[in-house]
């Protein structure tokens, strides 16, 4: 019983933890990839932060993912749900700072890694950089703060 009072106590102090600090802030708004009608828009709900990847194509919404950023287990994870029958991927985020992570799971077949990270550009407009890599593979996106 005692083990179980501390466990709620812990996990209801993480969650106030996560949802006033917010240490994923700046991903928050909506992001739009550099000649390209697809975007991803992240924010804050329920103490997770929230990112859905999307393309517009004609009058069409096509969603490419739903995103979450949660702290489960002593540590933040990156979950990742595509379109189709397959569980959404768990990503533990290995390293973070202000203005970027680091998020991993060598089971998965790929990506293996993802990494984001944000600055600002010549423009003075914030720029997001998301980065998929495993498997000898690697790619690239490159977005652009929506105002």
């Amino acid at each position: 019983m005692k083990t179980s009072v501390i466990t709620f106590i812990l996990a209801l102090w993480s969650l106030l933890t996560f949802s006033q600090d917010r240490p994923f802030r700046w991903l928050e708004g909506s992001w739009k990839m550099k000649d390209k009608n697809v975007f991803e828009v992240w924010e804050y709900r329920d103490g997770k932060l929230f990112g859905k990847g999307f393309e517009l194509s004609g009058q069409d919404t096509v969603i490419t993912e739903e995103i979450q950023i949660s702290f489960l287990e002593q540590s933040f994870h990156f979950i990742a749900d595509v379109p189709g029958v397959q569980p959404p991927v768990n990503f533990r985020i290995t390293s973070r700072d202000t203005n970027s992570f680091v998020a991993e799971n060598s089971q998965h077949d790929f990506p293996k890694v993802i990494r984001y990270r944000t600055s600002k550009a010549i423009n003075g407009r914030d720029e997001l950089f998301a980065t998929i890599e495993g498997s000898g593979q690697r790619l690239s996106y490159q977005f652009e703060r929506l105002k």
